[in-house]
């Protein structure tokens, strides 16, 4: 997975490798948790796949702002689910920098329309 957003791909397709990050790690959870916390992982990936779809997919400003607006509860919702399976001792935070990373470039790509620009 790429270190940081490559202006070549779009914030959707980084967010499909996100999303392959995620589905590895899952993988990796002890078995009593790859029901529950991995259906709750992938749920979550997914949402933050499709907003971003959705937000990809817009064509005016207003658009742009409402779709970054519906993207940051799903990225909270990953974010938690990442966090609390780190509490749980189930990852490393060296395993999850990477997609830590990644996820947080692309909520500060979102970011960039729900603040007014200054001239």
């Amino acid at each position: 997975m790429s270190q940081t957003l490559r202006p070549d791909i779009s914030v959707y397709q980084h967010a499909i490798l996100v999303a392959r990050e995620v589905f590895r790690l899952t993988c990796l959870l002890p078995l009593q948790q790859r029901f529950v916390l991995t259906g709750q992982l992938r749920k979550s990936i997914s949402q933050v796949c499709n907003r971003l779809s959705v937000f990809a997919g817009s064509s005016n400003k207003a658009q742009l702002k409402r779709n970054s607006e519906l993207f940051i509860p799903a990225y909270a919702e990953l974010k938690t689910q990442i966090k609390m399976s780190q509490s749980f001792g189930h990852f490393k935070p060296q395993e999850l920098e990477e997609l830590e990373t990644a996820l947080d470039q692309i909520l500060r790509y979102c970011h960039q329309y729900l603040e007014p620009r200054q001239n």
